[in-house]
């Protein structure tokens, strides 16, 4: 039995495209939804991550238990992780079809409603995040963004020369 371990029980090409095709589509899915990480991540997201890590983990192994197939399968895994960072690295145009791009939120000191509707951004987590950037108000905000790693950055309105404390 304990050799039957380190037999593959797929053949290889099944392991090769199921761990293709699963970590792709996941990869195309995580590219897909909005880039929301204000503050820290919500049991909701969590359980979603665990719940589509299980999925895709069943989905690549389609039930295989031997040693080999999963080592095979999680090796393919690694390797598409090499190759999708080394092809962004590379070339722009990739790294644009998998990356997030920058989102305007605020622009001299008003709310781009829109933007923060597309990215499910509520006005009340804007605040939270521009308070923690020292700007209690919309009018000390020359620009905030949400950046493609989720966080929001914000850059505040230069003080009036009279008006520095201390």
């Amino acid at each position: 039995m304990m050799d039957d371990a380190f037999v593959l029980t797929m053949p290889l090409w099944e392991i090769a495209v199921r761990a293709s095709l699963v970590y792709l589509a996941l990869v195309f899915l995580a590219r897909v939804v909005p880039k929301r990480r204000v503050g820290s991540i919500s049991p909701n997201d969590i359980l979603s991550l665990i719940v589509i890590g299980g999925l895709g983990a069943d989905a690549i192994a389609g039930g295989s238990t031997s040693t080999a197939d999963i080592l095979l399968m999680i090796g393919i895994i690694v390797a598409w992780g090499y190759v999708l960072d080394t092809l962004e690295y590379r070339f722009a145009f990739v790294r644009r079809l998998m990356r997030h791009r920058q989102t305007p939120l605020v622009r001299d000191g008003r709310l781009l409603r829109k933007n923060l509707q597309h990215e499910l951004i509520t006005e009340e987590e804007l605040m939270t995040e521009l308070r923690r950037h020292d700007a209690s108000e919309l009018s000390m905000v020359e620009s905030a963004c949400l950046e493609a790693d989720g966080e929001i950055s914000v850059i505040k309105r230069p003080e009036p020369a009279g008006r520095r404390d201390g």
